[in-house]
């Protein structure tokens, strides 16, 4: 059986517990009021950018582009862009996107890369015994697109690697996925993986399919539908991972206040268990005294 001053200790420490994990839950609160209003904010230019992109390379003049054509190759080397955290203490968020990965890379990709953004997700990736391609950085808090845009330019020059010309080449990337976490509300929070290069991937989904279903290749390009993809296809991949950036930090401070609202009611809970048994303990030593007293003033009668 514990000592009091055992259970005094144990619960002056879960009560500075609670504090901090109050104290990061509050904080959580409102970086997720503000990462919400970014994203929201950002989301009309994301969608758009994304529709011209579908909308060009739908066109047939664009079924050779190197930025819409599937490569048929026997040994396709398949990319994944990782989002995670820098940081803990939000649940498992940084688990569920990485497990999404490795059960994603084993179903279709016959040699998976792996690029993560953020210490934790190249955490645990190596606690997979997983191989990492090459890191692409810290996550920021606060992302801009030149970030989008650093990492953009690390990956694309590997894509437009022919591999044609250079099939062996280790460095190839032939098909590039992002994977984050998707925000559909606070409680749900969705591993997501979307194909980003080449289009012809996305072309070939049902749900692009149905976009692009109202839409027509009218449209004129200058000089041509091929250098306008040339043109675009840079920014419509920073675009993707400033938007997957942007939703990622949103749902991790969705996760991290989830997660530390979590860690306060239970260490309020275990608060109001040691208070119990530190009172039946104090009560119990009271009981025995009281006793002993009684027992050495009988005896003396």
């Amino acid at each position: 059986m514990q000592s009091i001053k055992a259970i005094k200790q144990r619960r002056g420490v879960v009560m500075n517990m609670k504090q901090a994990m109050k104290a990061m839950n509050l904080v959580a609160t409102a970086k997720l009021r503000k990462s919400r209003e970014r994203w929201s904010n950002t989301l009309p230019f994301l969608e758009g950018t994304d529709s011209i992109m579908l909308t060009a390379a739908s066109n047939p003049k664009t079924a050779d582009n190197i930025y819409v054509k599937q490569r048929d190759t026997r040994n396709i080397t398949t990319g994944y862009i990782v989002f995670s955290s820098d940081r803990g203490k939000c649940g498992s968020y940084n688990i569920n996107i990485g497990k999404a990965v490795i059960n994603h890379a084993n179903a279709y990709a016959k040699r998976a890369v792996l690029l993560p953004v953020g210490a934790r997700g190249v955490e645990f990736f190596l606690s997979q015994s997983q191989n990492i391609y090459r890191q692409l950085g810290a996550m920021p808090e606060n992302p801009t697109f030149e970030h989008a845009n650093e990492i953009g330019c690390a990956v694309l020059k590997d894509f437009t690697i022919n591999a044609k010309d250079e099939p062996t080449n280790q460095n190839r990337i032939d098909e590039l996925y992002i994977a984050y976490t998707k925000f559909n509300s606070i409680l749900n929070l969705e591993p997501t993986i979307e194909p980003v290069l080449p289009i012809g991937l996305r072309l070939n989904d049902d749900t692009t399919n149905n976009k692009l279903i109202n839409q027509t290749n009218e449209m004129e390009y200058d000089p041509d539908v091929d250098g306008f993809l040339g043109y675009l296809a840079p920014l419509y991949l920073n675009v993707k991972i400033y938007g997957a950036m942007l939703e990622s930090v949103l749902c991790e401070q969705a996760a991290r206040m989830v997660a530390t609202d979590t860690a306060t009611n239970n260490a309020q809970e275990l608060i109001e268990d040691l208070t119990l048994l530190f009172n039946r303990q104090r009560q119990g030593i009271i009981t025995q005294e009281i006793t002993e007293i009684v027992s050495g003033a009988s005896a003396l009668t």
